[in-house]
């Protein structure tokens, strides 16, 4: 046996002892210690002593029309080929999700599992969303290490499940990096008016190792100087008094959700963003909004420019029926890339809410249209890059709308 297979399976062994050792003092604790069941928050909460597993679950539940101006998926020589499509409709299970989170050990050392059981094949292959450890001695101070989601995008940092709209803005997929492996360390003011984090992260997405030699560094700062701001959108839970949030950050290093030039390893090209978020809450009223300027570098392999890119999304809800029913209206824009004219997508929508108890239980419907501009077809794929694709189009390129209805179910507990 080779000194390195040797070396492995004594570290194995090491780690195997050490669990056990580990698993009979917990379980040598528990005997001291009473155990304590509650379910009256919501999820299902087993604690005994500094050790505790809350269980949770969220489920979504979709239907969706689209009708796509001029658009054609069929196949050449296939029946509807040549021939515009029409309305598609579709039904959906985007999220089911499972959460295990809470302490183990000591007080100030938490977890968090997440895993999702929809769409787990073909267009997304990873169960695990979240698997992050955190050391919590002081709330000035919290390290955080594993998978999850990077500092950076008030809309993105808050839970799909916590939305005012059926789903995020186009703004998301190609400005924030979602989830990714790594390690940050942030924190709060005792009164949580003020929070910083900073982290590095693998850069290669979620669920993904490491495919290159470089980082990707992010780091956000927020105020809130009338009271925390919550990560949830809507005023279905606002406070009566009015919350404001202010917040910017910044990230640089390797490109976002594994986006990075396939097959460089050594230098890859650095893709940096800078974003300013707002939130604003008050009993009846919700408002947010996020800019975001962002630098994608062409240098490996060589090109003659860089690409600039640069947009923006704000929305408005207004409690129609105080806790019950909510209406409002979202404008996002991007425009990706600043040397060419005439490629912007923008997407306008309106959605109404309704809410049983709060976001544990609702009912979204949103209505909505993205439009495509004359030169978005003309793009380099760079800059096409997490925005939605137009497809195939009939005739030559110019102007497409394409219009959509979504109504979404949700339970979580």
């Amino acid at each position: 046996m080779q000194q390195s297979e040797r070396g492995w399976t004594r570290i194995a062994a090491a780690i195997v002892v050490a669990a056990g050792v580990l698993g009979h003092a917990l379980a040598a604790e528990g005997e001291k210690e009473e155990t304590t069941a509650d379910a009256s928050k919501g999820g299902f909460t087993l604690r005994s002593g500094d050790n505790s597993v809350t269980f949770g679950a969220r489920v979504q539940l979709r239907a969706t029309l689209d009708d796509r101006e001029a658009f054609d998926a069929d196949a050449p020589g296939s029946g509807g080929a040549g021939v515009e499509d029409g309305t598609a409709t579709s039904f959906d299970v985007p999220r089911l999700r499972l959460t295990f989170k809470g302490g183990m050990f000591k007080p100030w050392l938490k977890y968090e599992l997440q895993f999702e059981m929809s769409r787990t094949s073909g267009d997304s292959s990873s169960k695990i969303k979240d698997a992050a450890i955190e050391i919590a001695r002081s709330p000035l101070a919290v390290l955080k290490l594993g998978q999850f989601k990077v500092p950076f995008s008030l809309q993105e940092l808050t839970s799909s499940g916590r939305l005012q709209f059926v789903d995020r803005a186009i703004t998301n997929a190609k400005f924030a990096p979602a989830r990714d492996t790594g390690l940050a360390l942030g924190g709060t003011t005792a009164n949580k008016l003020f929070g910083y984090a900073v982290g590095a992260f693998n850069g290669s997405g979620e669920s993904r190792q490491q495919d290159d030699e470089a980082l990707l560094w992010a780091a956000r700062i927020w105020f809130d100087p009338l009271g925390e701001y919550k990560l949830s959108e809507s005023a279905a839970e606002a406070p009566d008094g009015a919350i404001v949030h202010v917040g910017l950050g910044y990230r640089t290093g390797e490109a976002i959700r594994g986006t990075a030039t396939a097959g460089v390893v050594e230098d890859p090209d650095d893709q940096s963003a800078w974003n300013l978020e707002l939130g604003f809450t008050r009993k009846r009223l919700f408002a947010t909004g996020e800019v975001f300027l962002m630098t994608d570098e062409q240098r490996n392999p060589v090109s003659p420019t860089d690409v600039d890119s640069r947009g923006l999304h704000a929305q408005v809800g207004f409690m129609a029926i105080p806790r019950r029913l909510e209406v409002g209206l979202r404008h996002a824009a991007v425009d990706p890339h600043d040397d060419f004219g005439d490629d912007r997508v923008t997407e306008t929508r309106a959605v109404v809410g309704y809410f049983w108890k709060a976001h544990a239980l609702k009912l979204q419907g949103d209505i909505g249209r993205v439009d495509f501009e004359r030169g978005f077809a003309a793009l380099p794929a760079i800059a096409k890059r997490g925005l939605p694709s137009p497809g195939t189009r009939l005739g030559p390129p110019r102007q497409y709308t394409d219009r959509q209805v979504r109504l979404q179910l949700q339970l979580a507990f």
